[in-house]
């Protein structure tokens, strides 16, 4: 896009990523990444490729001009009480406009919107937990996850609540082995899990913290054992599900971490 300058492009998308992933950017936070140079100085394909970081004698440009005022002067950005910034609906459109998201979303995650988790995939927990991570700090929602597996979602992704279900015959020991795991896990106490014996709990899946909505084919118990999909569903669909797995998390009881005593 040639009516903005390509750091500015870059920044924009930038501080959208953040907030998307539950990890906005500080007002004093957006020049320290817009003046600095990415690394590697020289003409490559990469996840800058889609952004013409490089002036036409290819020499890299080394002193962008600050733009966080700019950008809250034109109404790109707006901040917060504690002085984290969004993009406004003017900055979405620019940022779609300018086609930096696009590529950068097309550089780093080519796949489709849609996948299939095969068991004969020795790297399948790899697409499993890179399509996690897509959900920042959002809700697992997986009415048969297990204690095992509260160790790999700390450690692997950014999800920090869970809702299981409390209405299959194991589910009491297995709540007991989850509020262990919290207590005894790395950082599980930075992880909530909450249990609900309401029969609407029956789907799988992932509730992001921006809304977004990946449906499981199976609880990521299954994974690696069973051929299972995960698939994203239209906008309007994905509504449904965030309003109903947040209602359902609002009502639910938590599992509170549990030490091993003697």
């Amino acid at each position: 896009m040639d009516h903005i300058s390509d750091h500015v492009a870059r920044t924009l998308w930038y501080i959208d990523l953040c907030a998307k992933q539950g990890q906005p950017v500080t007002f004093e936070g957006i020049d320290p990444f817009a003046q600095r140079v990415p690394p590697r100085d020289v003409r490559r394909e990469s996840i800058l490729s889609g952004l013409r970081m490089f002036e036409e004698s290819g020499r890299v440009v080394r002193h962008p001009e600050p733009v966080a005022n700019y950008l809250l002067g034109v109404g790109w950005i707006t901040k917060d009480g504690q002085d984290f910034v969004r993009l406004t609906k003017v900055g979405l459109a620019v940022l779609a406009a300018s086609g930096a998201e696009a590529a950068q979303t097309e550089a780093q995650d080519p796949e489709v919107a849609d996948v299939a988790l095969d068991p004969q995939d020795p790297l399948v927990y790899v697409q499993l937990t890179r399509r996690l991570q897509k959900a920042g700090q959002g809700l697992l929602v997986d009415a048969y996850f297990k204690a095992q597996s509260v160790s790999w979602l700390i450690e692997s992704t950014n999800l920090r609540r869970v809702l299981i279900s409390s209405r299959h015959r194991s589910s009491e020991q297995d709540r007991q082995q989850i509020a262990v795991a919290l207590a005894t896990v790395p950082n599980g106490s930075d992880l909530e899990v909450r249990h609900t014996n309401d029969p609407a709990l029956h789907d799988r899946c992932v509730v992001s913290a921006s809304g977004e909505v990946q449906l499981l084919g199976s609880s990521v118990n299954g994974v690696g054992k069973h051929l299972t999909a995960v698939i994203t569903p239209s906008d309007d669909i994905a509504a449904v599900y965030q309003k109903k797995y947040d209602g359902l998390w609002e009502s639910a009881q938590g599992v509170a971490p549990q030490p091993v005593t003697a």
